[in-house]
């Protein structure tokens, strides 16, 4: 049934991520539903399987399909805090087979989303009196992103110096996210 946490005879299809991944998802709700495993193990092995079906992505050399399928995840238009555990694992497997140009690349795109948003809220901040419902809800989303922003920036800038090279932008970045995080009233 199960090989080290994985439906044994899933075999991705390598067209798409996101659609094996669904394929596993749906394939691990038929065994629950035919009481092969439990409700609550489903979302565990979940998780297991995406990352997985990712690595066998990357371990077939189709890294066009891991590119994309983690562009769509660290640019999401509902994600604005760290990345997710998944997401890092596989960005740590692409370090490991030597992309690092790869993952410098999708850093540089989560970033540039946070960024964008905190840049918008930080306007909200300016744009609105401080007594509005508006002002106080702009501030809050800033207190409350920005450290998994700078925790973002901070791998960036890890890996940066790991690869032996520099972004001439991470100053300014951290310049502005300084400036958008202050407490402004």
């Amino acid at each position: 049934m199960f090989r080290d946490g994985i439906i044994e005879d899933f075999e991705p299809k390598f067209k798409s991520i996101a659609r094996d991944c669904d394929r596993y998802f749906d394939a691990l709700l038929d065994m629950n539903d035919k009481g092969l495993i439990e409700t609550g193990d489903v979302i565990e092995y979940s998780g297991k399987g995406s990352l997985w079906i990712s690595f066998q992505y990357i371990e077939k050399g189709l890294l066009d399909l891991v590119e994309a399928d983690l562009k769509r995840d660290v640019a999401s238009r509902d994600s604005y805090g760290p990345l997710f555990e998944n997401t890092k694992l596989v960005l740590v497997r692409l370090l490991e087979v030597q992309q690092s140009k790869l993952v410098l690349s999708l850093y540089k795109t989560a970033i540039s989303h946070r960024l964008k948003a905190m840049k918008a809220e930080s306007a909200n901040v300016r744009k609105f009196d401080k007594s509005t419902t508006a002002h106080g809800a702009s501030k809050k989303w800033i207190k409350h992103h920005s450290p998994a922003l700078k925790g973002i920036i901070k791998e960036y800038d890890e890996i940066l110096k790991s690869a032996g090279t520099f972004d001439s932008d991470l100053d300014r970045i951290r310049s502005d996210l300084e400036q958008w995080a202050k407490k402004p009233d």
